[in-house]
């Protein structure tokens, strides 16, 4: 065979590859939409059961343990245990929940958006949550849906945001799974909640057959960083720092699907 024939045979070969992914990927995200609730679509073959909530989501439910923000130095620290519930939730969500989430994210995140870059645009924030992709896991007190059926005034104790979307716009290459935000009441931080929804988002990565987890972080958000790096997230090609841009943040990733026999 001649070199020009083989180059031909290899550039067909390259764009049938490339055809396939790109179907796989429409196809593993169109499913991905569509999906009604991805959480009972394991929880069901796991030990983790879905619990009996008042809404129709299937749930899981966990112990909450509330701590005190500011107990006095000769104050003994009372910790309030209660029930809670994480659900999935499509958009649109209920206004008193798009509210809430919106007041949890202002009381985490205020001060850290206004030292950014980006500056801090609730109006912006809050069209991102609504987008029609949005897809979320929502964390109340289950008593609050026992005893306040209907009511309002739920509060959301926490709660991610992600969206099922390609890597790359231009050239899209890998279905990803991208967190947009996880916030947490300052009451239940650090105590194993965080890791719980990574835990859930990562599983429901896997079971829709997105490739990676991707988000993005403030570099002055030291936390959060040493959060993501405990959970093995790594900075991601896309991110600026690797094109030696100076940005104040940073995009990690983690692999969490692979299936070695698709393109």
């Amino acid at each position: 065979m001649s070199k020009i024939s083989k180059k031909s045979n290899n550039k067909n070969k390259v764009k049938q590859e490339a055809h396939k992914r790109l179907k796989r990927i429409r196809l593993n995200i169109a499913r991905a939409n569509q999906c009604e609730n991805p959480l009972s679509s394991f929880l069901l073959r796991t030990s983790i059961h879905p619990s009996s909530c008042q809404d129709d989501d299937d749930c899981t439910n966990f112990d909450l343990v509330f701590q005190p923000l500011h107990p006095g130095k000769n104050q003994d620290v009372v910790m309030v245990h209660d029930k809670g519930c994480i659900q999935f939730h499509k958009d649109p969500l209920k206004d008193c929940v798009l509210e809430s989430c919106l007041a949890l994210f202002q009381a985490n995140m205020t001060e850290l958006y206004k030292q950014s870059s980006w500056g801090l645009n609730i109006h912006e924030k809050r069209e991102e949550l609504k987008h029609r992709h949005a897809r979320f896991l929502i964390v109340k007190s289950c008593k609050d849906d026992s005893n306040n059926e209907g009511n309002d005034q739920e509060k959301v104790l926490a709660f991610s945001h992600f969206r099922f979307e390609v890597d790359d716009d231009d050239n899209p290459s890998q279905e990803v799974l991208y967190l947009y935000e996880i916030q947490i009441d300052s009451s239940l931080q650090r105590n194993g909640l965080g890791k719980r929804l990574m835990d859930l988002i990562e599983r429901i990565a896997q079971e829709m057959k997105m490739r990676k987890v991707v988000l993005t972080v403030f570099k002055h958000n030291q936390n959060a960083m040493r959060f993501y790096e405990r959970l093995n997230y790594m900075i991601d090609d896309t991110s600026p720092s690797q094109f030696g841009e100076n940005a104040d943040y940073e995009i990690l990733s983690k692999v969490v699907y692979d299936d070695g026999n698709e393109v």
